[in-house]
């Protein structure tokens, strides 16, 4: 064997060995107060992209990925927090009719949510209102049931809304109209069984 070849298996496993010590002294688990705002700064003073460099530059012990989603999934000065208002949750189901599970697609029609933090709403809320009504998540009875109760919601949110900026003396009476189709019962019932 030559030296050439020696000296270069030799630098061959070292760079090996020293890219499994890289990877245990990576960082996982939860992030840390410090780290976001490491990231948080790093990102304002340099911007988006390149995340395995930015993760390494920031003096983070985490992965490129790790950088991108926390990123993009919480620390984003534009991202929406909290639960999806009902207009959310109509143009979800609206869209999912249409695309499917293309969720980076919905998402950019929902300003400053995740596709992530959409996927996770069909997958845990949708889909389990399907089971309870043991009932297909894309079928069209489904939809109709889910829409009825969301305009409802809507609805009453507006009721409320109108009620506080309408004066005490006059009254308001505007009572939600039923989904009877959807739940498929009768007008007359659906009237008598309100009573």
């Amino acid at each position: 064997m030559s030296v050439d070849t020696i000296m270069s298996s030799t630098s061959l496993k070292t760079s090996m060995t020293s890219s499994k010590e890289d990877d245990s002294e990576l960082r996982r688990g939860p992030w840390t107060l410090e780290e976001d705002t490491l990231l948080v700064h790093y990102i304002g003073r340099h911007g988006e992209g390149r995340w395995n460099l930015l993760a390494k530059r920031a003096g983070l012990r985490r992965t490129g990925k790790s950088c991108r989603l926390r990123w993009l999934n919480y620390l984003k000065p534009d991202v929406k927090r909290g639960n999806l208002t009902p207009q959310e949750q109509l143009l979800i189901l609206d869209l999912h009719s249409k695309w499917g599970n293309r969720w980076s697609n919905i998402a950019r029609h929902l300003p400053g949510r995740t596709d992530n933090e959409i996927k996770n709403y069909w997958r845990t809320r949708v889909q389990k209102q399907a089971r309870h009504f043991k009932i297909d998540a894309n079928s069209t009875a489904f939809q109709d049931i889910i829409r009825c109760f969301l305009d409802a919601k809507i609805a009453s949110k507006d009721r409320r809304i109108i009620s506080h900026a309408i004066p005490k003396a006059t009254s308001f009476s505007a009572e939600p109209q039923l989904c009877s189709s959807a739940f498929n019962v009768p007008t007359s019932t659906a009237a008598t069984s309100s009573s």
